[in-house]
């Protein structure tokens, strides 16, 4: 037993002897290296360790959870913990833990990664790419992340993982208003190319330049890797069972049935190398791959233990993180490493094979007017470029995508054989392992 799991354990048995029928700990030891340029200049380079416990407990069907964000006094605020959960209303939807002993395929953290002493030569190295590729200004982030966890559970599992991150964020600038955005995520500084990712952000600026009004109506669009984390985002999003129980999901009583185009295989896998690999969901299950949708077709829901009780059936080790949430569980099922299986097609070929369309860089505000229908609508960002018998000719500007999502998707035709790991902010999140596509007679209006 490692150190973190042992203080993970102690936690659950204070919680324990305290009262709690169940408890849950999760105790993380995070280093981060995080660098920050504007106006292609360093801004700031910081570094910062933490650690931390999320802890759930349960008094009967009354729960409660928090982040103990000051581990010398956690044992106290374990105890604190408990009290509240009995003063806590009574979940009807909680169903207790993952229980068992399993056993954890765990990750290591690559050396090298380890090891950096000096993140803003990445940096630099990007901003320089992009600038001898055209970009006139560039901005942008660098985060190393390196990831200790220990977890327990009154149910029995226990167990240890480790995980870095790597995540370069660039945007370039050719014209005030012509900007490119290029990401590399990866879990080893080996993988990381900065001069492409530089060089990227900034080829997509130069074809940026010059932007019009662009015209309503509808267009088939190409959507690139992060275009389509921010929608694959909100859709996985809406596999979760617990989502689909509250009305907010597009996928209610959907099983079985075509939600997407055959071309499209979704499935989350969190167990391959990826800057969001885990071992275990945070109830200790076994973390594993799970096939939302087949060529198609809706497969399953995600599911932690109560919502796999409520739909009889079982866990699909996608509980969620133990953080204080409005609903009445334990951790809301959430998947952790989205992924878009590839397709048969170049990226060029899709472009050459496209008559009237859009060619999309990224996206932003994707929002939905009817969670349960799929009617939303989101704002292109960065390069919006026009596609016209096969060729790009130029670029626009203020347009808004307003449409239906399940339809969107049953209106992907092709997938590239390229795929790409991405991650930005809160629009494309989780990390997520994704092709090109292009979807057919997509809405387009104007955006304010």
């Amino acid at each position: 037993m490692s150190s973190l799991s042992h203080a993970a354990s102690r936690l659950v048995e204070i919680a324990r002897k305290e009262g709690a029928t169940d408890a849950i700990c999760e105790v993380e030891d995070l280093a981060v290296q995080q660098v920050r340029f504007s106006n292609s200049q360093i801004d700031a380079v910081n570094s910062w360790t933490e650690s931390h416990a999320m802890m759930f407990v349960a008094v009967g069907k009354r729960v409660i959870s928090s982040d103990l964000r000051n581990l010398d006094a956690a044992d106290k605020e374990a105890r604190v913990l408990v009290e509240l959960g009995k003063r806590a209303p009574p979940s009807k939807g909680y169903g207790g833990l993952a229980s068992g002993r399993f056993r954890y395929k765990q990750g290591r953290i690559d050396r090298r990664t380890a090891s950096v002493d000096d993140p803003s030569k990445y940096a630099q190295e990007a901003i320089h790419a992009a600038e001898a590729a055209g970009a006139v200004d560039v901005g942008g982030t660098l985060y190393i992340r390196l990831s200790k966890l220990g977890i327990a559970s009154s149910a029995g599992p226990i167990g240890n993982d480790e995980s870095a991150s790597v995540e370069l964020s660039i945007r370039a600038f050719s014209q005030p208003e012509a900007s490119g955005h290029a990401v590399c995520c990866t879990p080893s500084i080996g993988g990381l190319n900065a001069r492409e990712v530089g060089e990227h952000a900034a080829e997509l600026s130069l074809m940026a330049r010059n932007s019009v009004q662009g015209e309503e109506g509808k267009f088939d669009i190409i959507i690139q890797p992060l275009f389509f984390g921010s929608i694959s985002q909100s859709v996985s999003h809406m596999m979760s069972a617990l989502r689909v129980e509250i009305g907010s999901s597009m996928f209610a009583k959907k099983i079985g049935k075509k939600v997407a185009s055959e071309e499209i295989t979704f499935i989350d896998e969190p167990t391959i190398d990826s800057t969001s690999r885990r071992a275990f969901d945070h109830e200790g299950a076994p973390a594993r791959k799970n096939v939302m949708i087949k060529d198609g077709v809706l497969k399953t829901y995600l599911h932690n233990t109560s919502t796999a009780k409520k739909f009889k059936t079982r866990t699909t080790g996608n509980a969620g993180p133990l953080i204080p949430t409005p609903y009445a569980y334990a951790t809301q099922p959430l998947p952790f490493h989205p992924v878009v299986l590839p397709g048969d097609w170049d990226v060029e070929e899709i472009i050459s094979d496209t008559k009237r369309g859009l060619y999309l860089n990224n996206t932003w505000y994707t929002r939905y007017q009817n969670y349960t229908t799929g009617e939303f609508s989101t704002i292109p960002r960065d390069a919006i470029l026009r596609i016209k018998d096969g060729e790009i000719i130029g670029a626009i500007k203020n347009i808004r995508i307003s449409d239906n999502m399940m339809g969107l998707w049953k209106n992907m035709d092709a997938v590239s054989k390229q795929v790409q790991e991405v991650y930005w902010w809160a629009e494309a999140a989780p990390p997520s392992t994704l092709p090109t596509v292009r979807a057919r007679n997509v809405n387009i209006t104007r955006s304010a």
